[in-house]
């Protein structure tokens, strides 16, 4: 699904273009996401947000040390980059094309970035979906809105990423 949103300009900055429908599916889901963030509605999608450091069942000690230390502070993140991307999206007006362009301060499409894949792993831990699984549900299926935002989602974050690798010089992914 392409969905050309994102750009980079001769200045160096990112444009966000989208239509007024996809505003506010992102303004929505952003909302959405940070209550999620802030209270995860099960086990479930707290773990996928905030995994385990410590996998072995011994070091449960360790592992809440961890989380003591660390949670507050990956939810405080999670939420800038929401808040970030509500900030953007609300202070744009449709233009005569019905669609708006947001310029991203430098460094912007990071937060943007993050925000996305915690959508995803929100809407797609939600909906149980797998590496396999392309969230492709029927309309009648009650799944239906929700897979459409998660591919909608899928295909932002897979523009975006696109576009910061495409700019990476050549031999930079070694360093890793």
């Amino acid at each position: 699904m392409a969905v050309d949103v994102f750009r980079r300009r001769g200045d160096g900055s990112v444009v966000v273009t989208l239509d007024a429908d996809a505003l506010e599916v992102l303004r929505s889901t952003a909302a959405e996401v940070a209550a999620i963030v802030a209270e995860p509605p099960n086990q479930e999608v707290g773990d996928r947000l905030f995994p385990r450091a410590y996998l072995d069942p011994t070091e449960e000690q360790a592992e809440q040390e961890l989380r003591d230390l660390t949670h507050s502070d990956l939810v405080q993140a999670r939420l800038t980059a929401l808040e970030a991307v509500t900030d953007d999206l609300d202070v744009r007006e449709v233009g005569r094309r019905g669609r708006v362009e947001i310029v991203l301060a430098p460094g912007q499409e990071q937060l943007w970035l993050m925000a996305l894949n915690d959508a995803r792993l929100v809407f797609g831990t939600l909906l149980g979906v797998s590496q396999d699984d392309q969230a492709d549900y029927k309309p009648t299926d009650p799944r239906y809105e929700y897979g459409v935002v998660y591919r909608f989602l899928s295909a932002l974050q897979q523009e975006l990423v696109e576009l910061l690798l495409g700019e990476m010089p050549p031999g930079a992914d070694e360093e890793f």
